[in-house]
């Protein structure tokens, strides 16, 4: 059974989507946060890794950049890869759901704005 369509269901929904994009919205900020700071711990041990590589290659040629950070990440203590990748992915996750719940608000906000043509007509 198909619901009908009136404006205060409609303007209902879009509250609904503007909290639930609001608390996303806050949830991205806290995981760009933390990723940040875990991002900087990331790149830190990297350089330092690469120094080291640098260093103990006697000035020879150094693998290419995908073999250094395949090295690094072996290296790497599991917990500070592993938290960086976490917060990483986790705020694509949110990026993505926030577009999702962008493109449901603006489908409601054209089906108002159909509404508020067909009342208008209707006049």
């Amino acid at each position: 059974m198909i619901e009908p369509i009136d404006v205060p269901a409609v303007m209902l929904k879009l509250d609904t989507l503007a909290a639930g994009l609001d608390t996303l919205s806050k949830e991205l900020g806290d995981a760009e946060r933390l990723r940040a700071v875990a991002e900087d711990a990331y790149e830190d041990f990297i350089d330092s890794y690469v120094a080291g590589l640098y260093e103990a290659s006697e000035n020879k040629r150094l693998p290419g950049e995908d073999v250094r950070r395949s090295l690094a990440h072996k290296a790497m203590p599991p917990e500070l890869l592993g938290q960086y990748r976490t917060l990483t992915r986790r705020a694509e996750r949110l990026r993505r759901r926030i577009s999702d719940v962008k493109t449901q608000v603006d489908a409601h906000r054209s089906i108002l704005s159909a509404l508020k043509t067909e009342l208008e007509a209707s006049r």
